[in-house]
């Protein structure tokens, strides 16, 4: 009985790493199906490819601190809907459109970067296929839950 303590909090810290562990493949896995993705879609070369995934990567990046923090930010505002003032709740407005602009600055800004290093057809492919590959996924989990 007295190492019962020791022992759950062995099982718990073993469930923990399991799940963090299944997560980071997960998010392994389905970083590795959209490369292919996205690499068969645009045909990049392999200078291409060269060029193109660290900015790529850079970018998505960027992009996920925002709208992490869009996310924060709604939650945070719907958590305190009931109590805010109304020119608080004008801040939150403005910091949710903040971040959309900031999202948008973002694209901007990494358009020319792609420019740079590709044909524009293949620019516009990826926005297309960026958004075909969000449609796959969503496909793909909707059969999973059938």
């Amino acid at each position: 009985m007295r190492h019962l303590p020791k022992i759950l909090l062995i099982l718990i810290i073993s469930q923990l790493s399991l799940k963090a562990f299944s997560q980071d493949n997960t998010a392994k896995a389905l970083k590795n199906e959209k490369v292919a993705f996205l690499t068969k879609k645009l045909q990049l070369t392999k200078e291409e490819a060269k060029k193109f995934w660290p900015i790529y990567d850079e970018y998505w990046d960027k992009k996920n601190k925002i709208l992490s923090n869009r996310k924060r930010l709604a939650e945070e505002f719907i958590k305190n809907v009931d109590n805010l003032t109304e020119s608080q709740t004008i801040e939150y407005t403005n910091r949710y459109v903040k971040s959309i602009k900031a999202e948008s600055d973002l694209i901007s800004e990494y358009n020319k970067k792609l420019l740079q290093i590709l044909p524009p057809k293949k620019v516009m492919l990826l926005y297309q296929s960026n958004y075909e590959f969000k449609n796959y996924l969503l496909k793909k989990m909707q059969e999973t839950k059938k």
